[in-house]
């Protein structure tokens, strides 16, 4: 599935790269000026199935390289192109994914568990949360950095926190280290099944691309 939108106006359908980069250059030249917003999921989806080491994820980036060269080809020479995507993934092998399900100590205490494998947020019972922070950090050790919400927050890995959101965070952050994962393939069967995951703090993670191409310049 990919997704154009122009001036308000939003397309959704089963369309392909080559579809995609020629629906963004026909709403680019609709108008003498316009702003015209593309997204490809297909990357990411491969990224998440097959792991980013696979055949199948590189040819899903060779397909967006080409789709990036027909916009680029397209654009007027007064307008300009700027490649983003989502925060870059690991691929998480077998030997480094901590089964939260095999360990039910890790419940006590725990009202709801929430976040992804590489990023966990965990709200405990009213006058628990001391317990469970404990407790999550003793078990899980170096596989992820266990802290409190108000340690989280003031470490600034979140940015600027608004007073009034910050209880959706939790009360004890888990985020893994290295390649770990923290699954629950009896509660979350799907994404414990996940090749690869992005959510924490490693270099990979964090990296966000942005290019930009002005027309013409492949001229």
């Amino acid at each position: 599935m990919s997704r154009a939108a122009y001036r308000g106006a939003t397309y959704t359908g089963t369309v392909g790269a080559g579809d995609l980069a020629a629906l963004v250059l026909r709403a680019l030249h609709a108008t003498p000026r316009a702003l015209v917003y593309g997204y490809f999921p297909d990357l990411d989806l491969t990224g998440h199935v097959r792991g980013v080491d696979s055949g199948s994820w590189r040819a899903q980036l060779q397909l967006v390289d080409r789709m990036v060269e027909q916009v680029v080809a397209g654009l007027p020479g007064d307008a300009a192109l700027l490649v983003t995507a989502d925060h870059g993934m690991l691929d998480v092998p077998a030997g480094t994914r901590f089964d939260l399900d095999a360990a039910p100590e890790l419940d006590d205490g725990v009202r709801l568990l929430a976040g992804e494998p590489r990023a966990r947020y965990v709200h405990a019972v009213p006058g628990a949360a001391a317990d469970v922070l404990d407790r999550w950090r003793a078990v899980l050790g170096e596989r992820a950095w266990v802290v409190s919400r108000d340690e989280a927050v003031a470490s600034g890995v979140f940015g600027a926190v608004d007073p009034g959101v910050a209880a959706r965070i939790g009360d004890v952050v888990a985020l893994a280290r290295g390649t770990w994962a923290l699954t629950t393939p009896e509660r979350e069967p799907g994404p414990s099944r996940l090749a690869a995951y992005h959510g924490s703090l490693t270099a990979t993670e964090l990296a966000i691309p942005l290019l930009v191409a002005p027309g013409g310049s492949l001229g």
